[in-house]
């Protein structure tokens, strides 16, 4: 029983899953420049408008937001345009 339950605790723990989505926000074409921002539950600001300002992005062409969750959630925003 002791082994199943260390099994168990150990599965829980090395389990990751990631969330991937892109967006066509404009009908811009997507660009050359690209930004990123990024997150987690210590702080960080992973928007959109923060990611542009990065990347010296003024008209956004597209963005891909990927959350990646392996013990503590991770968000990560790309924005790409000119």
């Amino acid at each position: 029983m002791k082994k199943i339950l260390m099994f168990v605790c150990a599965t829980g723990l090395l389990a990751s899953c990631t969330v991937s989505r892109s967006i066509q926000l404009t009908g811009q074409p997507i660009g050359t420049k690209k930004g990123k921002a990024s997150a987690s539950i210590f702080g960080g600001d992973n928007s959109i408008k923060t990611a542009a300002k990065k990347g010296n992005i003024k008209t956004i062409g597209a963005t891909e937001v990927v959350t990646k969750v392996f013990i503590i959630p991770f968000a990560q925003t790309k924005v790409y345009g000119e």
